[in-house]
């Protein structure tokens, strides 16, 4: 008599039988693969959205600016209050991902930004671009009055990469 008990010899005889007569796993295989590609593109979908942009945007930006101490300036106020003008403008006109990202490339040259005036400069250029009047002339007041040798200007130098 063998050491495995008839039962698992049963239950082994069974198992081969329902495994030979389910047919081929392609369609498992199919689908998965659909199931894979469509939450691919709903994740793409999620992350092209102007707002989680933007909120990924603040949440750096926020990061950076704890890490030099800076994070209740004026300078941080203000650039929140144009990501929300930008974000604003970006839903009511329907614009994906990548066209919001164009609108903040001012933000990004390097050979644009070399003073803290330049940095409020550009800011008031991106106000004007989304239509926010109001905004672009509280930027130009401050362009003339910010002193680039402050920490608070110092800090988001670093953060720009200037």
């Amino acid at each position: 008599m063998s050491d495995v008990p008839s039962a698992v010899v049963e239950v082994a005889a069974n198992a081969q039988t329902v495994a030979e007569s389910s047919g081929s796993v392609w369609p498992y295989v199919v689908g998965g693969i659909a199931l894979v590609v469509a939450a691919g593109f709903w994740g793409y979908k999620l992350v092209s959205r102007p707002t989680f942009i933007i909120k990924q945007i603040r949440r750096r930006n926020l990061k950076a600016m704890k890490k030099e101490g800076i994070e209740s300036s004026e300078a941080t106020n203000d650039l929140d209050r144009l990501l929300t003008a930008i974000e604003e403008h970006a839903v009511s006109n329907k614009m994906s991902g990548a066209d919001m990202i164009k609108l903040l490339a001012p933000l990004n040259d390097q050979n644009r930004m070399k003073s803290a005036r330049d940095m409020y400069l550009t800011m008031q250029h991106i106000a004007r671009e989304v239509g926010n009047s109001r905004l672009a002339g509280e930027f130009k007041g401050k362009s003339s009055g910010v002193k680039s040798s402050s920490k608070l200007m110092a800090g988001l130098f670093k953060r720009a990469g200037i």
